[in-house]
């Protein structure tokens, strides 16, 4: 009995021992680096959503996804029935004006001829009116004579000043008209270029949004072009660690598609507006050690490296209490003042030693 009773004693102050050990750690002297967590996408540089300006039916797509486009390349046609129809009228109007524009032309021709005409009717008149009055001066001719001579003269030089005051008028007439005509071409071409919407940048089609026969409307986007070879990484951080952020820092990067494989970035721009729904601003970074392959609105997850300190006293940080105490006994608390954190250790800066044991909570 006796012997079982120092066996059992045995085994207990054994397995406290065990347990004591398990439950107790020295702090470590190392390395730390602290970061700031941040998730975001992949981006093309110049990244757009392309929305047409007209409504109509898409009747051919002229590039598909991954081609490579330069600016103003057209990537589908539309058919707007309307705009159609309206190019082809000002167009018209103004072909019709510029022959009527031209001093040939048959507007101006037939101006130019009634002018013509009452200018020698006027000299005519002068010359018959100048003679009959000379006549009169010499008690010649009677003076309802000279009277009807004198309406005539009056009559056509009348008609000649309006008939070149109506060719100079339409001539300015027409020359306005044709301007205005060739504005509305301009406009109506415009929209020509509206049926056939293009690229704005030299990139790749990362994806077409729409479907010959479908109707393509401005609320719609059609297509995403970007950068073929220019991406960086679009960031979110917390209102709470954006002062902690500035250009230059280091960045490690994770994709789903490479697993636990880290790329390196480096800070490249802040965006100082803080977006008031997810309370987070956005920050771009750029790779310097690039994967692979790489696409748009690849989801990543990053570590914006804050700081880095060698030869730090630390804890794991599992084992700080309340933000600011250790355990240097089972039941007593020690204060402490912390530095640097990761996700796993805590610097400490003063209160232990690399010698003082700690407990676990």
């Amino acid at each position: 009995m006796g012997m079982r009773i120092l066996i059992g004693l045995t085994l207990l102050l054994f397995t406290s021992g065990c347990q004591q050990k398990e439950d107790t750690i020295t702090p470590t002297v190392g390395a730390i680096t602290e970061s700031v967590y941040a998730n975001g996408l992949v981006k093309a540089e110049g990244q757009y959503q392309v929305f047409p300006t007209v409504n109509g039916t898409v009747l051919s797509l002229l590039v598909k996804e991954g081609d490579t486009v330069k600016a103003s390349q057209p990537l589908m046609r539309i058919d707007d029935r309307a705009s159609n129809l309206s190019t082809r009228s000002a167009d018209a109007q103004l072909h019709l004006l510029e022959q009527n524009v031209r001093d040939d032309g048959p507007v101006l021709t037939r101006l130019r001829a009634t002018v013509d005409q009452a200018r020698d009717k006027f000299k005519l008149d002068s010359t018959n009116f100048k003679r009959q009055e000379a006549l009169w001066a010499q008690t010649i001719g009677s003076r309802n004579e000279l009277d009807q001579r004198q309406l005539a003269y009056t009559t056509s030089k009348a008609a000649y000043s309006m008939a070149t005051k109506a060719l100079l008028e339409n001539r300015d007439q027409l020359r306005t008209q044709l301007e205005v005509a060739r504005n509305t071409a301009a406009i109506s071409a415009a929209g020509d270029a509206d049926r056939a919407p293009g690229s704005l940048i030299d990139g790749i089609v990362y994806d077409l949004m729409i479907e010959p026969g479908e109707l393509a409307t401005p609320q719609k986007p059609v297509a995403v072009i970007g950068s073929a070879s220019d991406l960086y990484l679009e960031m979110e951080v917390d209102e709470f660690d954006i002062r902690r952020i500035k250009i230059g820092q280091h960045v490690f990067v994770t994709l789903d598609s490479y697993g636990d494989q880290a790329f390196e970035a480096e800070v490249t721009r802040i965006i100082p507006l803080m977006n008031e729904r997810s309370r987070t601003f956005k920050v771009e970074a750029r790779f310097t050690k690039r994967p692979p392959q790489l696409y748009p609105n690849l989801t990543v997850e990053a570590s914006i490296v804050i700081r880095t300190k060698e030869n730090a006293l630390l804890v794991p940080a599992s084992y700080i209490v309340d933000g600011t105490y250790v355990l240097t006994d089972s039941d007593e608390k020690t204060p402490v003042k912390l530095g640097a954190r990761d996700m796993e250790n805590v610097e400490v800066l003063e209160g232990i030693s690399a010698n003082t044991t700690l407990y676990k909570p």
